[in-house]
This record gives C-alpha cells, sequence and structure tokens, in this order.
C-alpha cells in the first residue's frame, strides 16, 4: 500500500513501531534528556520533509545491520529521500535555467550534478547561468564540461542535437570575443555547417579568418551572410570589409556593389570616408565623373591629408577645369600642390593656375 505526494511520486507506507522506555521523573535534568532515534526518523518520515529524514534516518541507518528487523524500511526511506530531493534539484535546475532564475540556477544544477553526474545537461544550464552573471570564463567551462559529457555519451548526444550545436556556438563565440581563434574558427565552422542561416557565426568565422590573412576564406563567409541579407549589427561591418576584399583583389564591380549598400546603410558610419574613397577610385577608372566628384568630395571633406588626397584634388581640378568652374579648380589644384612634391604632374598643375589667374578656364586638358 502506498500514499502520494503531491508531486505524483508514490510514497512508502510509514510503518509505526514500539520502542521500550520508562517514565521520566520531572526533576531530570532536561539534559538528558535525548530524542530516541527511531523515533525522530519515524517523525521525519511522517513528516514527508525529506532533508530531514536524511537527516534523521542515514545516522541511524549506518548502526543497524543488514539482518535488524528495521533495516529495511529505513533503507527505503531514505532511498526515495535522496530520489525525491535529486527529482526536486533536476526539476529546481531545469526550471530556473529556463525562467533565467540565474542565482537559483547555480545553487540547483551542482546540486543534482553531484547526485547524478549523468543528468550532464545541468553543465548547459549552468553555462547558461555563469553568462547570464556576466562570468565567461566559467561559462566556457560549463558549455565545454556539457560537450565533453556528450561525447562521451553518444545515446544521449543522439537527443541533444539542437542543444549541442547551441552550447558549440556559445563557445566559439566567446572564444572569437576573446581572440583566441585557434579554438574558435573549428568550433565557428562546426556551427556554420550545422546550421548555414547562422549569419553571426559566418561573420565571426569570416572575420577571424580575416585576421588569419586567409582572404579567401573570410571573403566566403562574407559572401554568405551578404546573401542571408540578415537583420544583425554586424551586416554593415560585413559589406565593408567584403567590399575591401574585392577591391584588393581588383574586383571592382563587386566591390563597388558591396560599399555602394554599405554607404545606403551607414552613409555617416564609422568606415564612410574610406569607403568613399575606394568608390571614388572605382568611379575614375570608368571615368564616371559625378561618381568621382560626389565621392572624392566626400572624402576629402572629411579627411584633406590622406595619402589619397593629391591624386583626389588632382582629378576633381582636372573635371573642373575641364567644365569651365574656374574657382573650384583652382582650389582642388592649390591642394594638390600643397601635397605634391616631387609629383610629376605639378608642372601642369601650375600652368592651370596661371590659366585661371589670367581668366583662362575653358577645357584645359
Amino acid at each position: 500500500m502506498s500514499i502520494r505526494s503531491n508531486i505524483g511520486i508514490p510514497l512508502l507506507l510509514v510503518a509505526t513501531f514500539a520502542f521500550p522506555g520508562f517514565a521520566l521523573s520531572a526533576a531530570l535534568p532536561h539534559s538528558l534528556l535525548q530524542e530516541d532515534p527511531g523515533e525522530a526518523c519515524q517523525a521525519a518520515i511522517e513528516s514527508q520533509v525529506w532533508e530531514d529524514v536524511l537527516a534523521k534516518c542515514e545516522p541511524l541507518l549506518s548502526t543497524l545491520d543488514e539482518s535488524d528487523q528495521d533495516y529495511e524500511f529505513y533503507k527505503e526511506n531514505v532511498d526515495y529521500a535522496h530520489t525525491t530531493i535529486n527529482y526536486q534539484n533536476q526539476q529546481q535546475c531545469v526550471e530556473s535555467a529556463q525562467a533565467g532564475a540565474w542565482d537559483t540556477t547555480l545553487t540547483a544544477c551542482p546540486a543534482i550534478l553531484d547526485a547524478v553526474p549523468d543528468f550532464f545537461v545541468a553543465h548547459l544550464f549552468l553555462g547558461f547561468a555563469h553568462q547570464g552573471s556576466g562570468n565567461q570564463d566559467e561559462a566556457i567551462g560549463s558549455f565545454e564540461q556539457f560537450l565533453s559529457a556528450a561525447d562521451a555519451n553518444p545515446a544521449m548526444a543522439a537527443q541533444l542535437g539542437d542543444q549541442i550545436t547551441m552550447a558549440r556556438r556559445n563557445v566559439a563565440i566567446a572564444k572569437s570575443e576573446m581572440g583566441d581563434r585557434a579554438a574558435a574558427i573549428p568550433l565557428l565552422r562546426q556551427v556554420a555547417e550545422a546550421d548555414p542561416s547562422d549569419a553571426e557565426a559566418h561573420f565571426r568565422l569570416g572575420f577571424a579568418l580575416l585576421q588569419e590573412d586567409d582572404d579567401a576564406g573570410a571573403e566566403g563567409a562574407f559572401a554568405t551572410v551578404i546573401a542571408l541579407n540578415p537583420d544583425i549589427p554586424q551586416l554593415s561591418q560585413v559589406l565593408f570589409l567584403a567590399g575591401q576584399l574585392a577591391y584588393n583583389a581588383q574586383e571592382f564591380d563587386t566591390a563597388a556593389e558591396r560599399l555602394g549598400k554599405y554607404l545606403e546603410a551607414e552613409p555617416e558610419g564609422q568606415y564612410a570616408t574610406e569607403v568613399h574613397w575606394m568608390l571614388g577610385f572605382i568611379a575614375g577608372r570608368s571615368t564616371d565623373e559625378s561618381g568621382m566628384m560626389r565621392h572624392y568630395g566626400a572624402a576629402l571633406a572629411a579627411d584633406p591629408n590622406n595619402p589619397n588626397a593629391r591624386d583626389a584634388n588632382y582629378s576633381l581640378g582636372v573635371i573642373a577645369f575641364n567644365r569651365g568652374q574656374c574657382s573650384t579648380a583652382e582650389r582642388y589644384f592649390r591642394a594638390f600642390m600643397r601635397l605634391a612634391r616631387g609629383d610629376s604632374r605639378a608642372a601642369d598643375v601650375e600652368d592651370m593656375i596661371l590659366d585661371i589667374e589670367d581668366g583662362v578656364c575653358e577645357g584645359g586638358f
């Protein structure tokens, strides 16, 4: 016969036993009154407070022989108390992690791992708790313990595919943020292969590969992010870096497309001036005078002493001179001369400045 607790787990029927005793004198000092261990254990069992059962019954059980009449009864209740407490801790570990109650998670999950090491998913929950508490090193350690345990338990791991991918992703991103590219790159590859739509994983993989001077690998990762066109904060950075890679590879059409999208997204962004320099050069290759005026003009306004400023001032001065825009041409030419030490074009520019001063400014070249 059994009764049930409020969590639906069967409880053992509590037996009652009579213990021999004697009448205590009213004058007996209170310090000599001792609680009977059997009665204390029995009371704890009846209360269904399982921590009390362990505290009262386990010491008593250790004093009994297996042949003793009460041994099996106490053992069953002690075992059941352990099972119930473990179940409660397991539930608390899972539910607190799901609720983002990290302090509770950090208490409940280690308790269940101590009692039931096979419940290794608790390491995953601890990883989230440490991450949520801002302890990155502890988070990485917990995620790695989870992944190691999963590798050692292939049957269980087969049921935890999403959780394994999540843990691996968190470790990979944390490692990349810490600059540990040797550890991050293979993990990021695994994450990107497991979920080809994970734009952030592709971005971080591309960035790590770029830092390792693997331009081809970085280009592939960035191209994937651009194709996904995700709503992530790193997209503008991807457009710039991918555009720069294409520019350096002299793939100017691709570079112009990516860099143009960067300016659409971030017209005043961190890399806007550098993008204008590159787009100004690309426009010059295709004799797009309007593009040169727009991009070189913006770049010069932001950074007039840039190493590219001399060529930009020369090109814009010639365009303005040929259009008969004398004052504009003179401004660019004088800026060019300020930067033109040793430049072979300086003599021609000086002649054009003299022509402008003489009022001649009608299609110089």
